[in-house]
């Protein structure tokens, strides 16, 4: 029950609202469900016979934001943390409860009064879950809780933050032509192009290329719901006001209209089908249009009309035939994308006169290097085995020229990536460490994630670790060494980059490789030690490194950590894993020479 206010009776609504967001939360639910209603300077009374509440709770909202206003007190602050408050107690129904009371009270509002769009703008920076944020608004607009277009913009762009784009569409289906606006057409169009992304599940379209009538015909018929709600978007905001249709909000419905085409169908070689929207609304087809179309033709295997694509946006001029009659369209000219774009094909293709012959006219006319065309070359000639000319062209065309610090002459980072993987399936172990750092450095000076870095370091520490006789130690990193696995952990380790369970299950597994021909104190005590650094890194121990352990446990005489971890990995699996789980684990402890004791703790 709420504390007795300090007032005789019932408190009016501007001694209601003299009281903080919390008190007026609760005692606005409180009246509404006592079926009592109040005046501004009346104090509540009971409904009488025949008479009709006025909407007290609007009225009383009213006047809070009005007295926050007057004391300059930032607005929806506490009614955003009362909210977060009943969220995270888990009664999610009174906070869904509280936030339509404030959308209700915004209804008839000018939209500079509205008290909605700034708690939701609080709620946004609030520390609540994805996935709450999401439950909460979904649950608040929809039936007669109508948001306006402010209010559903801020929903929409919060949930579009933290990657709730399944919420973003859920709120987009309740979106209509009195509450529609650009900002709510983009996110939408953005999130629908994301989650359209992560599913994967395509209903197959019957129609081949027998036909454009046909194939557009069958096409319009498939009832993909993301590309439906897409074109009502963009149809409800250009009846609106045509001049919000812009050029990017197209690119973004012609990339939902074209992911909505099985990759197994193929596409008819006209290009004005899929403008149909750009000629609708007088738009101009923007570059960004032409790429996605150059790429969806690629996916589907159709790279002859992908390069006609780019060779008309050369002429800057495409024809096509319409209603029978040829027709031609002026185009811009291709930029960087575009020619990574078709890049793909002269890479695939082989055609590597055609992807020197752009280098060097760009170079030589002293212009910016395409550097996604240098990044598809040095992917493609690591991928066919030629690291050397990999790097040859990485150098002269992906590095500034000069001398000094490789990492301080980069420019394509991605593909000193690709060039340090290359050198590792090549065994160049020197380079791919000197490569490696160089990425380090990079990362360092640029401020960029480092995450990709975990996955390089494991290839070099794998590729290092291969052939090394050596004994794999962390605590003798400082004694001087120059061998080449000291070194690269070294690296990794002045630079911070992330251990994952990659990383430790090379580690442990190269340790028991090499340990019949070390001390075995030496060896269980290293493995140890990198099994309690992992335990404290929060890193789920697999089967293979738990197989690799099990004789380590066994000599160090913790046998109570081989049973747990026995039943753990075995619990509710079928008899066939089991049986392999047990098969490497007696591999392991015939090296180690503890096969009847690890047989009887199995047991």
């Amino acid at each position: 029950m709420p504390p007795r206010l300090p007032l005789p009776g019932y408190p009016t609504l501007r001694a209601l609202v003299s009281f903080n967001s919390t008190d007026f939360i609760l005692y606005s639910s409180i009246y509404a469900k006592r079926r009592v209603y109040c005046c501004a300077h009346q104090p509540l009374s009971r409904i009488g016979d025949g008479v009709s509440p006025p909407n007290d709770v609007k009225a009383a909202l009213a006047l809070y934001a009005e007295s926050a206003r007057e004391h300059s007190q930032p607005i929806g602050d506490g009614i955003a943390q009362t909210i977060e408050t009943l969220v995270k107690a888990r009664r999610r129904s009174s906070a869904v409860r509280a936030l339509r009371q404030v959308v209700n009270a915004d209804l008839g509002l000018e939209e500079s009064r509205q008290l909605g769009p700034q708690l939701v703008r609080v709620l946004n920076r609030a520390s609540l879950e994805p996935a709450s944020l999401a439950w909460l608004y979904t649950r608040c607009i929809g039936g007669r809780y109508v948001a306006g277009e402010t209010l559903a913009a801020e929903m929409m762009a919060g949930l579009y933050a933290q990657h709730q784009f399944h919420g973003v569409i859920r709120l987009a289906q309740t979106i209509g032509r009195e509450n529609i606006g650009a900002d709510i057409a983009r996110v939408a169009l953005a999130s629908i192009c994301k989650q359209r992304k992560l599913n994967k599940n395509q209903r197959p379209l019957a129609c081949k290329r027998d036909g454009v009538a046909r194939f557009m015909e069958e096409y319009r018929g498939s009832g993909c719901p993301f590309r439906l709600l897409a074109r009502r978007l963009v149809d409800m905001l250009g009846q609106r006001d045509p001049l919000l249709v812009t050029a990017p909000l197209l690119a973004k419905l012609l990339e939902i209209e074209l992911s909505s085409v099985p990759i197994t169908a193929r596409l008819p070689r006209q290009v004005h089908p899929w403008l149909d929207a750009y000629f609708r609304y007088g738009v101009e087809p923007s570059v960004h249009a032409f790429t996605i179309l150059m790429h969806a033709y690629l996916r589907r295997g159709d790279s002859e009309f992908a390069v006609w694509i780019y060779q008309s946006m050369q002429r800057e001029s495409i024809t096509y035939m319409r209603a029978g009659e040829t027709e031609s369209m002026r185009v811009p000219v291709p930029n960087d994308v575009a020619l990574a774009t078709v890049a793909q094909v002269w890479c695939q293709n082989r055609q590597w006169a055609q992807v020197y012959g752009v280098l060097e006219r760009v170079a030589g006319d002293g212009g910016l290097v395409p550097q996604r065309l240098v990044t598809r070359a040095v992917s493609t000639l690591v991928d066919d085995g030629n690291v050397r000319e990999a790097e040859d062209l990485w150098l002269k065309y992906g590095c500034r020229p000069g001398s000094g610090e490789l990492a301080a002459r980069v420019v394509n980072d991605r593909a000193l990536s690709k060039l340090v993987l290359g050198c590792t399936r090549a065994k160049d172990v020197g380079k791919a460490i000197s490569y490696f750092r160089a990425s380090c450095e990079l990362a360092r000076l640029s401020e960029t994630p480092k995450t990709h870095l975990t996955g390089l370091f494991n290839a070099v520490l794998r590729c290092v670790l291969d052939n090394a006789p050596q004994l794999v130690d962390l605590a003798s990193l400082d004694n001087g060494d120059m061998r080449p696995d000291l070194e690269i952990l070294r690296i990794a380790l002045l630079h911070s980059v992330r251990f994952d369970g990659d990383t430790y299950s090379v580690l442990i597994s190269h340790l028991s490789r090499v340990a019949h021909t070390h001390e075995l104190d030496k060896v269980a005590g290293t493995m140890q030690s990198l099994y309690m650094r992992l335990c404290s890194e929060g890193i789920v121990l697999d089967d293979m490194m738990v197989s690799h352990l099990v004789p380590v446990w066994v000599y160090l005489d913790l046998c109570q950590l081989v049973t747990m971890y026995w039943r753990v990995h075995t619990r509710g699996r079928p008899p066939r894993k089991v049986a392999q789980f047990r098969r490497h684990i007696m591999h392991r402890a015939e090296d180690w020479g503890f096969v009847e004791r690890v047989t009887k703790l199995l047991s």
